[in-house]
């Protein structure tokens, strides 16, 4: 699903929960479905597509006064509850916006993060020289272990494809 679909789906959603929930309707009111159709609309015809920020973020804000003042406030209200309501997709949302800002961040601290998975795989390791409880030693494999995955997973996000597509290259020229 793209992510234009998915924005489409969460807004009908959190308009439907703020109708429900907040002004105790059992049906979405007029104006209201007006307004989900109206989101939907703006973001068929949004400028930026797929690579899409938020609309709180966004530099060209497309909504017309009354709408926007009136979607504010819906999302007021209906965002903290998503998590009840909705988890799925406000864990999704929250997914997005981390992997968005992650990407943003730059080459350099994607190489970083990245190294910085080495020592955890070396401690996760060493570790079992220690003289400790086995199961001491599995809950600092487990913590190390994790901290050099995150580290890894994490640098290659903020690379992405062509960061790591770079990097590749790079160690490639100095081996040659």
């Amino acid at each position: 699903m793209s992510r234009i679909e998915r924005e489409k789906q969460t807004v009908r959603k959190m308009i439907g929960l703020y109708c429900r929930h907040h002004l105790r309707h059992d049906m979405m009111p007029e104006d209201y479905r007006l307004l989900a159709d109206y989101a939907c609309q703006r973001l068929d015809h949004c400028p930026f597509g797929e690579k899409k920020k938020t609309c709180r973020k966004c530099l060209v804000h497309c909504y017309a006064p009354k709408e926007r003042q009136q979607i504010r406030e819906v999302m007021r209200w209906a965002g903290p509850r998503m998590i009840w309501y909705a988890p799925k997709e406000a864990i999704v949302h929250v997914w997005h916006q981390l992997k968005s800002w992650l990407q943003s961040l730059s080459f350099r601290t994607g190489v970083i993060v990245l190294l910085c998975c080495i020592p955890f795989y070396i401690l996760s390791f060493a570790q079992m020289l220690l003289p400790i409880s086995t199961a001491a030693k599995g809950v600092l494999w487990t913590v190390l272990f994790g901290l050099a995955k995150t580290c890894q997973y994490g640098g290659l996000t903020i690379l992405g494809v062509e960061g790591y597509q770079r990097l590749k290259s790079w160690i490639k020229r100095k081996k040659g």
